[in-house]
């Protein structure tokens, strides 16, 4: 059986082929978590040689599970992992980030693809996603989420509104975020990263139930004559 290699700073040391053996994930992958900042660069010895500390084996089967387990974007795994190397407790982090942003879905679109299954011409979507009328949380990937908007933004130019009839919808959500952040901040003033991250998922099902309440309330009156 091989032993780790050990460098001269005594950190025990894989290679490419070992890391893979041990993780089960391929090379392809670990590769790509390297590539997009997700794992550090590996000890390189030649122009064709590199070494991976044994560190990289616990590092990339969780990120493995946060992919395929939690569907988090890289994005959100990359936080999680700072916050990691930091000594914090990620699972709370990990229970905010499902919350706020939802479960990543299996099965994601590009722009074309995207542009197929909503109806949606490539300029008008194009300039949907400038506008913020579709607003997905990966740039160039879209989620059902974004396809029933894409749809229901289709429906909408059929009945003969315009995008920019529209924008009010983006501009007036920020003004409402920025407030909600704004009261977010003040609470969790002077407060641990773990209280932190309590009072966000509080403050975010708070935050949506307002919102839905109080517009519909609002539209109902103002349909009714009231």
């Amino acid at each position: 059986m091989n032993r780790p290699l050990e460098t001269a700073s005594d950190v025990p040391m894989l290679k490419m082929k070992e890391l893979v053996e041990k993780t089960g994930i391929s090379k392809a992958t670990i590769l790509y978590y390297i590539n997009v900042g997700l794992l550090p660069q590996p000890v390189k010895k030649s122009a064709n040689v590199s070494f991976y500390p044994i560190s990289f084996v616990e590092k990339v089967r969780f990120i493995k599970q946060l992919q395929s387990k939690h569907r988090l974007s890289l994005a959100q795994i990359k936080t999680i992992l700072k916050e990691q190397e930091k000594g914090r407790e990620v699972t709370p982090l990990i229970e905010l980030n499902e919350v706020v942003f939802g479960r990543k879905d299996e099965v994601e679109y590009n722009l074309k693809q995207f542009c197929e299954v909503s109806g949606l011409d490539r300029a008008s979507a194009k300039k949907a996603i400038e506008m913020q009328l579709i607003n997905p949380k990966e740039a160039g990937l879209f989620d059902s989420e974004d396809v029933a908007m894409g749809k229901m933004l289709k429906q909408s130019i059929n009945r003969g509104f315009s995008l920019k009839s529209l924008d009010f919808y983006p501009k007036l959500a920020a003004q409402i975020v920025e407030k909600e952040i704004e009261v977010r901040n003040q609470i969790t003033k002077d407060k641990s990263f773990e209280d932190i991250i309590s009072i966000t998922l509080e403050v975010t099902g708070i935050a949506r139930s307002f919102r839905g309440y109080v517009i519909d309330r609002i539209f109902q009156k103002r349909v009714s004559g009231e």
